[in-house]
């Protein structure tokens, strides 16, 4: 390799490794930007999706009602 050389391939180098940054500072980038979109849209679609009934009703006895105990019932 001559003298005049050495500078030619630094040069060579240097413009690979920025296009090389580039290509996959885009690609990177990209892949962050659709995984923030995706957990953004779903913590919408969980947070204002419209509420439904259950499917089946619940069975008796299984409710949240508030029951008294008496001092006969224990407790």
């Amino acid at each position: 390799m001559t003298r005049a050389a050495g500078p030619l391939l630094l040069l060579w180098l240097a413009a690979h490794a920025v296009l090389l940054g580039l290509i996959l500072g885009v690609k990177f980038l990209t892949v962050k930007m659709v995984a923030l979109l995706f957990l953004a849209g779903t913590a919408v679609w969980l947070l204002l999706g419209r509420r439904r009934a259950p499917s089946l009703p619940a069975p008796p006895g299984a409710g949240n009602e508030a029951r008294v105990l008496t001092p006969f019932q224990g407790g």
